[in-house]
């Protein structure tokens, strides 16, 4: 895994170094590639491009970037893993006779270009990847990004600059000691999910690649925008699926995913949480290892968030070489400041924390490791997926009239009242935000399409909702058949995957130099399972079902069945903690909260009503406190 970073000078503008301002926004990004830097420039053309390696893949220096083609037509600073390469090279060596003179995959992708242009080839290769091509016969900057958004790319651009790089640290860097402009509309974003969807980011004009996209700029303008791949149309026919051979056949596919993300020329690991997606893809990479694999947890000190020792007997069980970490209160509040150098932006998902403590912890001994991430995804194991389908089941048996009089009433309840005489169960059953929870389920109760169901499924804060229900966010073609389910599905993988849990992970990772791959991200598993219908996925309540029957050929069922537990921190624990109130005091109180466009002293309320009522939920105090450290440190 590699760290990209360029720009090209559009307009002449106040002189500056320029090799310089290069060397200095690369360095920024060392940690995603500490073991060799290299640069490029075209001083006519006015392009400069960098990159920082992780050596995965031939390690010697003649795998340095950037990388230019052997016709010399292109340059390339590229991010990420072709898992096929060995494939492509034998086919362009036997058919092209193309002489490689290193045996990375970057080159073999460059020469794949060079042979059959840059969207044929991108149809060509399987992988996580991001990268800049610089074309000099058409003097255009082409920015890509991979299928599933697993690889980042940022750009800025206006009339004098094109920035572009790995991270948003860079274009920030670039434009160091001026501070770029907050967007307040990715902010009003942010609020309501916890995250900011591409293609925003938190600054104007400075933009993320989407998933699956290419981009060609020339001359500082954006010529061309397209989407080279998206997953195939359900298939209308599902009744000729075989149910046993799909499920033979899903098997093999899953098994061959995590053996040829297994290639690497350094030692590869496994994360392990004691889950369903990551025991499989612990005991599938065991299966085909001559030796034992290691293995990597986090824990809690706090038991009831704690899922180690499940890891641990399922570690036993395969034999594998475990290294186990536990984590405190103390660990996280320690680390809670990184989240801002680390993600360059308000991110809001609290389980960014262990993973970055897991991904040092792991990055002492290797270099790659293995993830489960995609598995709730693209298998169905979130619990929303049951709900969609119960309340998709709910309107259809209740008329639209008879659902509104049930919200008006609901609505007509005062919130502070609802949580004064819910006060003593909440007590009881740890139920907190109790009016924040009746409130988006009188929401969804009359949804009126799938994406209104989602953003009202996804708000964090209900107040917001009418800004998110403005938004263009969640708008997908659905076709009749398609129902509540499937559209929920089809949104995660576009919005929820690529935007909070990929960012979480590469950000974290890569802070570690550490690169994580993803056998359940593999494309064409993707393509054969979104031909199927949701009940050749979920069956008898059963999410993830496909998956579970798959694991119980390599680990006893008591093992990992059991309700799902997530990998969040315990915020609302940590809430009443003395510690936590301290430094969430000085968060809302001295944040200047109008940089987001947001209300001072209507944060400072939220705060005040969560200590005294637990007004809300502590996933919305959470995120507007990591907004507000965002804004502190930057």
């Amino acid at each position: 895994m590699c760290g990209i970073s360029g720009f090209q000078v559009i307009k002449k503008s106040k002189s500056f170094d320029k090799k310089k301002k290069l060397i200095d926004i690369t360095r920024i990004i060392q940690h995603r590639g500490p073991d060799d830097s290299g640069y490029w420039i075209d001083e006519n053309k006015n392009v400069f491009i960098g990159h920082t390696r992780l050596s995965i893949i031939d390690l010697s220096r003649k795998g340095s970037q950037p990388m230019v083609s052997l016709n010399g037509r292109y340059v390339i600073s590229f991010n990420g893993e072709i898992y096929n390469y060995k494939e492509i090279r034998s086919h362009l060596k036997k058919k092209l006779g193309i002489k490689f003179d290193n045996q990375t995959d970057t080159v073999v992708l460059l020469e794949l270009i060079s042979s059959y242009g840059l969207e044929k080839a991108l149809s060509f290769i399987d992988g996580m990847f991001a990268f800049v091509l610089w074309d000099k016969k058409k003097k255009s900057l082409f920015l890509i990004r991979d299928r599933y958004g697993e690889k980042p790319l940022f750009f800025f651009i206006d009339e004098n600059f094109v920035v572009f790089g790995s991270e948003l640290k860079i274009i920030k860097r670039f434009f160091s000691p001026k501070k770029l402009d907050v967007d307040l509309k990715s902010s009003e974003l942010y609020s309501c999910l916890g995250y900011i969807p591409a293609p925003n980011t938190i600054f104007k004009k400075t933009f993320k690649v989407m998933p699956s996209q290419l981009i060609e700029i020339n001359n500082g303008k954006i010529v061309q925008e397209k989407i080279f791949w998206k997953s195939k149309e359900k298939n209308k026919n599902i009744e000729k699926f075989n149910q046993k051979d799909f499920e033979e056949e899903i098997e093999i596919f899953i098994e061959e995913s995590v053996k040829k993300m297994m290639v690497a020329d350094v030692e590869i690991g496994c994360f392990l949480s004691g889950g369903v997606d990551s025991s499989l893809i612990a005991a599938l990479m065991q299966k085909n290892s001559l030796k034992k694999i290691k293995t990597y947890t986090v824990g809690f000190e706090e038991k009831a968030f704690d899922e180690s020792d499940y890891a641990k007997k399922i570690a036993n069980n395969l034999n594998s070489d475990h290294n186990e970490l536990i984590v405190s209160m103390d660990d996280m509040l320690d680390n809670i400041d990184n989240i801002s150098e680390i993600y360059d932006e308000p991110f809001g998902d609290s389980s960014c924390l262990p993973t970055e403590l897991i991904c040092r912890f792991a990055s002492k001994s290797i270099k790659v490791v293995l993830s489960g991430d995609g598995g709730d995804e693209i298998f169905l194991g979130y619990n929303r997926y049951l709900f969609s389908e119960n309340i998709e089941k709910f309107q259809r048996f209740f008329p639209r009239k008879a659902l509104m009089l049930i919200q008006n009433l609901i609505n007509k309840v005062p919130l502070g009242l609802l949580d004064k005489v819910s006060s003593p169960f909440q007590k009881k059953f740890g139920i907190h935000g109790f009016s924040h929870k009746i409130q988006k389920l009188s929401n969804i109760l009359t949804f009126d399409n799938s994406s209104d169901f989602y953003k009202k499924l996804n708000v964090i804060d209900n107040d917001k909702l009418k800004s998110l229900k403005n938004s263009n966010l969640f708008s997908i073609d659905i076709d009749e058949s398609m129902n509540l389910t499937e559209s929920t599905q089809i949104n995660d993988i576009n919005y929820y995957l690529p935007n909070d849990i990929l960012v979480k992970v590469d950000r974290a990772s890569m802070f570690n130099s550490l690169e994580v791959r993803a056998p359940f991200l593999d494309h064409r598993l993707g393509e054969k399972l979104s031909n199927v219908s949701k009940d050749f996925k979920i069956q008898n309540n059963t999410l993830k079902f496909l998956l579970k029957k798959n694991l119980k050929k390599y680990i006893p069922e008591e093992l990992f069945q059991r309700p799902k537990m997530g990998f969040a921190i315990p915020v609302e624990y940590w809430l009443n903690q003395k510690k936590v109130k301290t430094l969430f005091d000085d968060i809302f109180n001295q944040t200047d909260w109008g940089i987001l466009g947001l209300d001072s002293s209507a944060m400072i309320d939220i705060w005040i009503k969560y200590k005294k009522y637990k007004f809300c939920t502590p996933t919305k105090v959470w995120n507007y406190a990591i907004a507000g450290l965002w804004v502190q440190n930057n």
